[in-house]
């Protein structure tokens, strides 16, 4: 749902989908009826029996005008400014931790009815700060933030959090100060089990304008998921997220990963490496929970360089709610789009669990370049690969010991969902990739056995 100019709500969810095997891509028509880590190799998802259905090719899927006021609504007044090196005393300097010193400074202007912190140019150092209520920060474009030296190098943490574990967090913002994207550096972080950003019980939240130089950490640079306060479960609502993008992102995770959220724009978001939006509910203990998952997200503008894919839609065992996407380009990425059905893996615990689902989603104006050699790329995936191109796949791991490899691309889209998907086939444009596997299903995939 998204809010409408007098804040009611405009109401976007559809009854959820009985749950039937089908796996179909729809051409412009609708047929009837914590900080977590990428559960992406979990278990692959049982294969379904090919019904592919292409209808009315030439029709158009409706381009939403996304407004972001009817997702965010910024503050029109501030109690106070402040700036943290004049008033709190940081020294830009990457060998001071100034967690403490930014805590202080978000503390105390939430304490005083809200307002605007200032981050001026130079170094800082800084991890597990609590985002407070009414506090914007604004960072200028020449800073640049690296996670503390943490004493603990294997637990999970992340260096900004909104609302874990607390009482809801309203009305907050982080951004640049001008049309420079500020950076966040996490090639130095001797704990790689790092998040940038983490959402939880948050309401009315916006982040944009930062670069994220990645180093293959163990985490998407933003999460979304649910937080348990006074016995109840939470999780993140009407936000934006918006010109960002990471830099050398494992396979398994990239820019964005949303465990639950709702109402949420993001839009102007890129990505080499990994995944650029990642909408998969994996999260074990929340599928154990059924609590949580996604519902009324949409995207703008979404690419995807020299990774895995720009777009990634898997419910696992949620069972979840509307998904729009337009605008989605990948060049030398597996994948623009990864339309993947629901399965219950093997760590789930909790009896009667259901393949997950969407009420629907929406992809419109797809265009993917095949590139050679950078893709990154699962075995799981080869089976749609045209058969004369695997042996141009490395046969070294892109981390040691890993399981992810660099390759050729494979498909535009792949898809393989048992949700219904509304996709304009003339709108997914692919440029170099082999006759006939633009949008590739499980008709098409080959075991290797096969291509020989």
């Amino acid at each position: 749902m998204m809010k409408n100019n007098s804040n009611n709500w405009v109401n976007f969810q559809t009854p959820k989908l009985n749950n039937f095997r089908v796996k179909r891509i729809f051409l412009g028509v609708l047929a009837a009826g914590f900080i977590s880590c990428s559960n992406d190799d979990l278990q692959d998802p049982v294969p379904l029996n090919d019904s592919s259905s292409l209808l009315d090719e030439g029709t158009s899927v409706k381009v939403l005008m996304l407004k972001e006021k009817d997702f965010y609504t910024p503050p029109t007044s501030y109690a106070v400014t402040k700036n943290l090196v004049k008033d709190y005393g940081a020294d830009k300097l990457f060998s001071t931790d100034d967690s403490q010193k930014l805590q202080n400074a978000i503390n105390d202007i939430s304490d005083k009815g809200g307002g605007k912190l200032f981050i001026p140019k130079g170094n800082y150092s800084v991890s597990d700060v609590k985002l407070k209520s009414n506090v914007h920060v604004i960072v200028n474009g020449e800073a640049v933030i690296r996670p503390s030296v943490r004493p603990n190098t294997n637990k999970n943490y992340a260096m900004f959090t909104f609302g874990k574990e607390s009482a809801v967090v309203k009305n907050v913002s982080f951004r640049s100060a001008s049309s420079t994207k500020f950076t966040v550096d996490l090639t130095k972080a001797n704990n790689p089990n790092v998040a940038v950003f983490n959402f939880n019980n948050v309401e009315n939240f916006s982040i944009s304008d930062f670069r994220v130089k990645d180093n293959l950490t163990k985490f998407s640079s933003v999460t979304m998921g649910i937080t348990e306060f006074n016995n109840k479960y939470y999780w993140p609502r009407n936000g934006v997220i918006k010109n960002a993008t990471t830099l050398n992102s494992d396979y398994g995770y990239g820019l964005v990963q949303i465990q639950a959220a709702k109402n949420v724009l993001y839009k102007d978001l890129s990505g080499i490496g990994g995944v650029t939006l990642r909408l998969e509910t994996g999260w074990t203990f929340m599928n154990d929970l059924q609590k949580g998952g996604v519902e009324d997200m949409f995207g703008e503008n979404i690419s995807c360089t020299n990774g895995n894919a720009a777009v990634m839609v898997s419910p696992h065992a949620m069972h979840n709610g509307k998904v729009y996407v337009n605008g989605i380009t990948a060049n030398s990425c597996g994948f623009a789009v990864r339309l993947e059905g629901g399965f219950v893996s093997k760590k789930y615990s909790t009896p009667g669990l259901t393949d997950g689902t969407f009420s629907n989603v929406t992809i419109n104006n797809v265009k993917a370049t095949f590139g050679t050699k950078d893709a990154q790329l699962k075995p799981k995936h080869y089976k749609y690969m045209p058969c004369n191109l695997r042996s141009s796949i490395d046969e070294n791991p892109i981390v040691a010991g890993g399981d992810s490899y660099n390759g050729p691309s494979i498909s535009a889209v792949v898809n393989t969902p048992n949700y219904a998907v509304t996709l304009n086939k003339n709108s997914v444009k692919g440029t170099g990739f082999t006759e006939g596997y633009v949008i590739v299903t499980d008709a098409q995939a080959k075991t290797d056995a096969e291509c020989n």
